[in-house]
Protein backbone atom coordinates (compact mmCIF):
# COMPACT_ATOMS: atom_id res chain seq x y z
CA UNK A 1 0.00 0.00 0.00
CA UNK A 2 1.18 3.45 -0.85
CA UNK A 3 2.21 5.49 2.25
CA UNK A 4 0.01 8.29 0.93
CA UNK A 5 -2.98 6.03 1.67
CA UNK A 6 -2.21 5.90 5.39
CA UNK A 7 -5.18 7.43 7.23
CA UNK A 8 -4.68 10.78 8.92
CA UNK A 9 -7.27 9.89 11.52
CA UNK A 10 -8.11 6.51 13.00
CA UNK A 11 -10.98 5.57 15.30
CA UNK A 12 -10.00 2.87 17.76
CA UNK A 13 -12.30 0.62 19.73
CA UNK A 14 -11.44 -0.32 23.29
CA UNK A 15 -13.16 -2.10 26.14
CA UNK A 16 -12.51 -2.96 29.75
CA UNK A 17 -13.82 -5.27 32.43
CA UNK A 18 -13.07 -6.49 35.93
CA UNK A 19 -11.88 -10.08 36.27
CA UNK A 20 -13.14 -12.46 38.93
CA UNK A 21 -9.79 -11.95 40.70
CA UNK A 22 -10.51 -8.23 41.05
CA UNK A 23 -8.00 -6.95 38.49
CA UNK A 24 -9.01 -4.89 35.47
CA UNK A 25 -8.41 -5.74 31.81
CA UNK A 26 -8.34 -2.98 29.19
CA UNK A 27 -8.03 -3.89 25.53
CA UNK A 28 -7.83 -2.11 22.18
CA UNK A 29 -9.16 -4.35 19.42
CA UNK A 30 -7.93 -2.16 16.56
CA UNK A 31 -4.28 -2.28 17.65
CA UNK A 32 -4.32 -5.66 19.42
CA UNK A 33 -3.12 -4.23 22.73
CA UNK A 34 -4.15 -5.40 26.19
CA UNK A 35 -3.18 -4.58 29.79
CA UNK A 36 -4.13 -5.89 33.22
CA UNK A 37 -3.87 -3.67 36.30
CA UNK A 38 -5.24 -3.62 39.86
CA UNK A 39 -7.69 -0.74 39.27
CA UNK A 40 -9.89 0.54 36.45
CA UNK A 41 -8.07 3.87 36.30
CA UNK A 42 -4.64 2.20 36.18
CA UNK A 43 -5.73 -0.12 33.38
CA UNK A 44 -7.17 2.75 31.33
CA UNK A 45 -4.01 4.83 31.79
CA UNK A 46 -1.75 1.88 30.96
CA UNK A 47 -3.73 1.12 27.79
CA UNK A 48 -3.62 4.78 26.77
CA UNK A 49 0.16 4.80 27.29
CA UNK A 50 0.54 1.59 25.25
CA UNK A 51 -1.53 3.02 22.40
CA UNK A 52 0.54 6.22 22.30
CA UNK A 53 3.84 4.31 22.39
CA UNK A 54 2.74 1.85 19.70
CA UNK A 55 1.52 4.55 17.31
CA UNK A 56 4.66 6.65 17.91
CA UNK A 57 6.94 3.68 17.23
CA UNK A 58 5.07 2.80 14.04
CA UNK A 59 5.19 6.38 12.77
CA UNK A 60 8.90 6.74 13.65
CA UNK A 61 9.90 3.86 11.38
CA UNK A 62 12.22 4.45 8.46
CA UNK A 63 10.18 2.04 6.36
CA UNK A 64 7.20 4.30 5.65
CA UNK A 65 5.50 1.65 3.49
CA UNK A 66 5.09 -0.61 6.53
CA UNK A 67 2.95 1.96 8.36
CA UNK A 68 -0.19 1.04 6.42
CA UNK A 69 0.31 -2.62 7.43
CA UNK A 70 0.84 -1.82 11.12
CA UNK A 71 -2.04 0.63 11.52
CA UNK A 72 -4.50 -0.90 12.19
CA UNK A 73 -3.33 -4.20 13.67
CA UNK A 74 -6.51 -6.21 14.32
CA UNK A 75 -6.91 -8.33 17.44
CA UNK A 76 -7.98 -12.01 17.37
CA UNK A 77 -11.66 -12.70 16.69
CA UNK A 78 -12.47 -13.54 20.32
CA UNK A 79 -11.47 -10.01 21.39
CA UNK A 80 -13.99 -8.63 18.89
CA UNK A 81 -16.62 -10.96 20.33
CA UNK A 82 -15.97 -9.65 23.86
CA UNK A 83 -16.09 -6.06 22.59
CA UNK A 84 -19.46 -6.53 20.91
CA UNK A 85 -20.97 -8.44 23.86
CA UNK A 86 -19.96 -5.58 26.18
CA UNK A 87 -21.25 -2.99 23.67
CA UNK A 88 -24.57 -4.82 23.46
CA UNK A 89 -24.87 -4.97 27.27
CA UNK A 90 -24.17 -1.23 27.51
CA UNK A 91 -26.78 -0.57 24.82
CA UNK A 92 -29.35 -2.65 26.77
CA UNK A 93 -28.60 -0.71 29.95
CA UNK A 94 -29.09 2.54 28.04
CA UNK A 95 -32.58 1.30 27.17
CA UNK A 96 -33.16 0.46 30.87
CA UNK A 97 -33.31 -3.26 30.10
CA UNK A 98 -31.88 -5.30 33.01
CA UNK A 99 -28.53 -6.91 32.25
CA UNK A 100 -26.92 -9.64 34.34
CA UNK A 101 -24.22 -8.17 36.56
CA UNK A 102 -22.56 -11.50 37.18
CA UNK A 103 -22.46 -14.91 35.60
CA UNK A 104 -24.86 -17.36 37.21
CA UNK A 105 -23.16 -20.73 37.78
CA UNK A 106 -24.77 -23.77 36.20
CA UNK A 107 -25.92 -26.58 38.52
CA UNK A 108 -23.34 -29.32 38.91
CA UNK A 109 -24.18 -32.86 37.84
CA UNK A 110 -24.63 -35.26 40.75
Amino acid sequence: MDPKNVPKKMDIRCYGYRTRHGTWIASCIDLSLMVERPSREESLQALHDQIVLYVQSVLDTEDKESISYLLPRPAPWHDYLIYYVISFAVWLRHLNIPVFKEIIPLPQAA
